[in-house]
């Protein structure tokens, strides 16, 4: 852990979890989106509304009258860490590269049906769609959109993104250490931010430090001692203490979805009975995990979309019953033995998690054990390292089921992750399902707004009636950061609580 001492213009911001990469177009975690988000640009910006769309490396777009064309007028000010400027063909070998099967991008369906995207001049792209896909703008805004150097992608080859990223943000690559820090350095050329920042560039502290420190009660006290400047993983259990310290000041963003579950699948022996995993689902009591594992400091789950989402759907909610879940249990024909535990064609009812070894995973799914031993289900828990278990969720088939955080901007989204053409990830379920495709497809590429509504809206009830997830909670996201620095502003995009970092300063 760093000591209380620090450079006078390095912010240090504590988090949790390290990333395993950051190439933008390969690597889906918020550990990744948070730093790239700094470190590159995209063609559109949106505000912590997470809707309201602005100018970025595209200081205008125009859209055709049937949704197929997109032609984006680039800045021509813009220029990378390396002091390259920046063109349309840097834009259009981007985004090509993330559509690209050979990259192999869990992200690559956000780009739509994409027919071509050329640089027709230096400063002009033009995007072609097959079909209409209405939700582009805001998925250019994401950290897969970050437009990055064709020349810095083919020197490094697989280290990029490990070893180096040439981007046009506000700070540059300096080092990374991982799973102990990554340090940013100022871009000094940098003047094009988004119009929402009273800064628009060069950014206001010279160094930007992302600190790994797993263990909650480090965190804790290393905010307290001015080891650190900022932080949003602050432990649930000191939430209202801390909102309470004189030398911290605490910010939430106006939107932020970031939804906790475990996640079904279908195609294995465990979890394919549809009554096994709806039986899970009525097992699990929701509002009393949110008061004793998140402390009161998340909301209960009852759909995976939140409330409040563009879309979101509330005709199916999930609710606990233990009763009709050993109901359902003996339905399907697992029996109950006298070790409590059920049993069927001698095999025991005991589907496998996969999880992040953290300490919240831990407690938290150990709680959802116990609620399945209540019914008769011993679910086993596979915890790994963190960045080792969002690679196996990608990549294995060997387990039945798996935690994690989904973060998103709207209904559509997330209910991405349930199409085929995304298996294995973001379809980490594996569900294949030929209707769900299709009104995903509609939803995607609706030019009425509530023609969008209804086609998601039956997704979610499909969703909810498979039980292909487990929902659990929506977590709130609190950015808290001490008095040494000022005009920390919370942000929320894809449940990063920093964006750009603009107008961040130290108290001089």
């Amino acid at each position: 852990m760093m000591g209380p001492a620090q450079a006078e213009d390095t912010v240090t911001v504590l988090v949790r979890n390290d990333s395993v990469g950051f190439d933008p177009h390969k690597v889906t975690g918020r550990g990744a989106a948070e730093i790239l988000f700094m470190m590159a640009d995209t063609l559109v910006a949106v505000e912590d509304d997470q809707k309201t769309l602005h100018p970025l490396l595209a200081k205008s777009w125009d859209i055709s009258a049937d949704g197929l064309e997109y032609v984006f007028h680039i800045r021509e000010d813009a220029s990378f860490c390396d002091g390259k400027k920046l063109t349309a063909a840097d834009v259009a070998y981007s985004l090509n590269r993330l559509v690209d099967p050979a990259t192999r991008s869990p992200a690559a369906w956000r780009l739509g049906s994409v027919k071509e995207i050329v640089a027709a001049d230096d400063y002009t792209v033009r995007y072609t769609l097959n079909k209409p896909h209405n939700e582009l703008l805001l998925h250019l805004a994401q950290s897969f959109g970050s437009i990055v150097d064709k020349d810095d992608v083919e020197r490094l080859g697989p280290d990029f993104g490990v070893k180096g990223l040439n981007g046009t943000g506000p700070f540059c690559w300096s080092q990374w250490m991982p799973r102990d820090s990554f340090t940013l350095k100022r871009h000094d050329a940098y003047t094009w931010g988004p119009a929402f920042y009273a800064n628009q560039g060069p950014a206001l502290v010279d160094t930007m430090v992302w600190k790994v420190v797993p263990e909650e009660g480090a965190i804790l006290a290393s905010m307290q001692t001015g080891a650190g400047d900022i932080s949003y993983v602050m432990p649930e259990w000191a939430i209202a203490q801390l909102s309470a310290a004189p030398n911290l000041t605490v910010a939430e963003p106006r939107v932020s979805n970031y939804s906790a579950y475990l996640g079904l699948r279908p195609f294995r022996e465990m979890t394919s009975d549809t009554r096994v995993r709806q039986a899970m689902n009525l097992a699990v009591d929701r509002q009393a995990l949110a008061e004793s594992m998140w402390f009161g400091q998340a909301n209960p789950a009852t759909t995976l979309v939140s409330p409040k989402t563009i879309d979101y759907s509330g005709e199916y909610q999930a609710s606990y019953d233990p009763d009709k879940a050993r109901a359902l249990l003996d339905e399907a024909g697992w029996t109950l033995s006298s070790d409590g535990f059920r049993y069927k064609d001698g095999k025991r009812l005991a589907p496998s998690i996969l999880a992040a070894g953290t300490s919240g995973w831990r407690s938290r799914l150990e709680a959802i054990q116990g609620y399945m031993k209540e019914v008769g289900i011993d679910l086993q828990l596979q915890l790994v390292e963190p960045a080792a278990a969002m690679a196996q969720i990608n990549t294995s088939n060997e387990f039945d089921g798996y935690a994690l955080f989904s973060p998103y901007a709207t209904a559509g989204e997330v209910l991405m992750m349930f199409h085929s053409a995304n298996i294995p990830a973001p379809n980490r379920f594996h569900w294949k399902d030929a209707d769900t495709d299709a009104q995903l497809e509609a939803g995607q590429t609706a030019l009425v707004d509530a023609d969008k509504s209804k086609a998601y809206a039956a997704v979610q009830k499909t969703v909810a009636e498979e039980a292909l997830l487990i929902p659990l909670v929506h977590e709130k996201l609190f950015l808290f950061s001490t008095d040494r620095v000022k005009n920390v502003k919370v942000h929320g995009i894809y449940n990063s609580a920093l964006y750009k970092g603009l107008d961040i300063e130290v108290v001089k």
